[in-house]
């Protein structure tokens, strides 16, 4: 039986985006118009988008912090972006097709290579998708106001919108990678800005909080008022480590442009000490009023919990897992705290003193 390994990738993850529309004029869900969709209990269609837990539409949440009507307006372009993406990857079919269709040699394989033409047919689908891709995001930028913006321009460049097989088409950071609600936390023992080392066991008996970030990342840097006032509102309840890792934007990198706007020009670490002079600046910049840990050059810990680049734990007092974010928000950590604390709005207390 002949057969095309191109095609069937392709066929593959063109069904990854969602079933196939085959009418001119398509519905909002992608179905063809006029024809009636049948109900399948039990079974939700691959192309719907809950915006709940979509990865891309979560970390435009999180980092941006839209308003609500901000977020519906960004979803229904979203929407529309992948509807986008499924009709320009069908019209790419029977090129595809074609070039799949290489002569064999008496061995019965293809005389071009498996790989290389992956790799081709990779490369034509960023190409084709990359214009579609980028009005996306200057469509969804210019529903923002200017304060929401900048944070938008930090949170854009490392959004994954390219489709990818096994994730229903859905860029973004992989949630999955880490321990998971419930998990034991990996233990570690890092260096502080002092040059102290700490473990992670050895803050058992209370909550700890964990937040993975690095001072080129605009979304760690908005948020470290809000954490700082959340901080006060425990004091010695719960104990805070940030822990310094990978810069997400340096400047030999994806570079984003509110860091050139603020002056912040920092290369990717090329040793522990280039990441620990990177840590000092930041805590000092942005006063950082937590006990912050360098990573390791090799970066054990960050790949351990997929920490890149402001992901955010909350630990009970065993060292399990309560909340995972794939960006920390306050809100999230509030009520993961209140509910390891037991406590509720009435007897919560309020607290003025900072913890050292």
């Amino acid at each position: 039986m002949r057969s095309s390994h191109v095609l069937v990738a392709v066929v593959a993850l063109t069904l990854s985006l969602g079933s196939f529309s085959y009418g001119q004029n398509e519905t909002p869900d992608g179905a063809a118009a006029g024809q009636p969709q049948r109900e399948r209990p039990n079974r939700p269609r691959r192309d719907q988008i809950n915006p709940s837990t979509d990865e891309v539409l979560q970390t435009i949440r999180a980092a941006v912090g839209p308003t609500d009507e901000q977020m519906e307006q960004i979803v229904a372009r979203y929407r529309q972006l992948r509807r986008d993406q499924r009709r320009a990857m069908r019209e790419m079919m029977p090129d595809m097709r074609r070039s799949g269709q290489q002569p064999r040699d008496r061995d019965g394989r293809q005389r071009r290579d498996r790989q290389q033409s992956r790799r081709g047919m990779m490369e034509k689908m960023r190409v084709v998708l990359k214009p579609i891709n980028a009005q996306f995001l200057a469509d969804s930028r210019a529903i923002l106001d200017a304060t929401r913006q900048e944070a938008w321009d930090g949170c854009a460049v490392g959004l994954d919108l390219m489709p990818q097989r096994g994730r229903g088409g859905r860029g973004g950071l992989d949630a999955a990678k880490g321990p998971n609600v419930g998990d034991e936390a990996p233990d570690f023992e890092l260096t502080d800005l002092d040059e102290n080392t700490l473990s992670l066991s050895s803050l058992r008996g209370k909550p700890v909080v964990i937040e993975f970030g690095s001072y080129t990342c605009p979304v760690f840097r908005r948020k470290v008022t809000a954490l700082a006032d959340l901080r006060s509102e425990y004091g010695d309840d719960v104990q805070w480590i940030m822990i310094y890792t990978l810069e997400a934007h340096p400047t030999d990198g994806r570079v984003a442009p509110v860091n050139t706007r603020a002056g912040i020009e920092i290369p990717q670490h090329t040793s522990f000490e280039k990441r620990l002079e990177c840590a000092k600046l930041c805590a000092e910049k942005l006063d950082l009023k937590l006990h912050v840990l360098v990573d390791g050059y090799q970066n054990k810990v960050t790949d351990a919990y997929s920490g890149r680049p402001n992901r955010g734990y909350v630990l009970d007092a065993e060292g399990k897992v309560v909340s995972k974010q794939v960006w920390i928000e306050v809100e999230a950590t509030r009520k993961a705290l209140d509910a390891i604390l037991q406590r509720n709005a009435s007897d919560k207390p309020t607290r003025t003193t900072k913890p050292s």
